[in-house]
């Protein structure tokens, strides 16, 4: 009877230690009680609920995990963090001539800023985890069968470009733009909070503080390389295109992103290279071990016939 029971008690057993865990490094909020709650609720409420919990799974840890980081961020991060590298990079490979001298396209663009572009990328740039998740929903229960499974995959895939993406974070911690344009290219001030810099002008614009409020919670300040930013909308359009669904507009989120963590002054684009390059590397491995799966099944119904 116990034994029987073991299964359904993991969820419980893993939120409880999760919530331990946060109790003894002081991290135990309303956030961390809703994701564990949240994750409760899914798991013993039927088989709809579980089935949604599933395919939602790699990105509830992806979150518990980058909550956490705050608390051991300092301890193992490299002491040497890039503040000149970046920018150099930027200006040399993609630098724009200007009466005032060479500019990377942040510098250019923070003085050709309008309105228009402010809410685009603004809200973009707020919402792009739900959209990410909200095409993964799509594939995974109105799409079809193949498209369930294939999604399944795609959370994965985001689940591991994450974790190289926040390794990258300790072993080569970059200051964002938007810390040149504040405080230069000296040695790093790692008491420098968060900013949600360009996109401030949305939250002016609106009469919001959604910007404030989730830059206020963020885990890590010299985090800018690679942009996740635009890593998650490059798995979305790769796997638009894969299942010949929403490509259009996979390949516009992907291409919005890419501006407006420039034009909103997050990132470089040598961050949306390196982004890029996680999300698709993931996305190759797990589409080739799919198809690798598939030919095996393959030479196994072949040896039974």
């Amino acid at each position: 009877m116990i034994v029987a029971l073991l299964p359904r008690l993991q969820p419980l057993a893993w939120i409880a230690a999760y919530w331990g865990v946060l109790a003894l490094l002081g991290g135990l909020n309303r956030d961390t009680l809703a994701i564990g709650g949240g994750i409760l609720l899914l798991s013993y409420t039927g088989e709809k609920p579980r089935a949604f919990l599933k395919a939602i799974l790699p990105m509830l840890i992806t979150v518990m995990i980058y909550d956490s980081m705050r608390y051991y961020s300092d301890l193992v991060r490299d002491p040497y963090i890039r503040v000149r590298e970046p920018y150099d990079f930027d200006k040399r490979f993609f630098g724009i001539a200007t009466a005032q001298g060479v500019l990377t396209p942040n510098e250019w663009w923070q003085l050709h800023t309008h309105w228009t572009l402010d809410l685009l990328t603004g809200f973009f740039y707020l919402s792009f985890v739900a959209i990410f998740m909200g095409m993964g929903v799509y594939y995974r229960f109105w799409a079809g069968p193949e498209a369930a499974r294939s999604s399944e995959r795609m959370m994965w895939a985001f689940f591991w470009t994450n974790m190289l993406g926040y390794s990258t974070y300790y072993w080569y911690p970059a200051a964002p733009p938007w810390y040149v344009a504040a405080h230069g290219l000296g040695p790093a001030d790692l008491s420098v909070g968060a900013s949600a810099a360009g996109c401030l002008r949305f939250d002016e614009l609106l009469g919001t503080q959604f910007f404030t409020g989730m830059y206020g919670k963020s885990a890590d300040v010299f985090g800018a390389i690679p942009s996740l930013h635009v890593a998650y909308p490059f798995l979305a359009m790769l796997h638009a295109f894969e299942l010949r669904s929403l490509r259009i507009f996979g390949t516009f989120f992907y291409l919005v992103m890419c501006f407006a963590a420039v034009y909103l002054n997050h990132h470089y684009v040598l961050d949306l290279i390196w982004g890029t390059a996680y999300a698709g590397f993931f996305y190759a491995l797990v589409l080739g071990a799919r198809r690798l799966q598939n030919l095996y099944k393959a030479e196994a119904a072949l040896e039974l016939s």
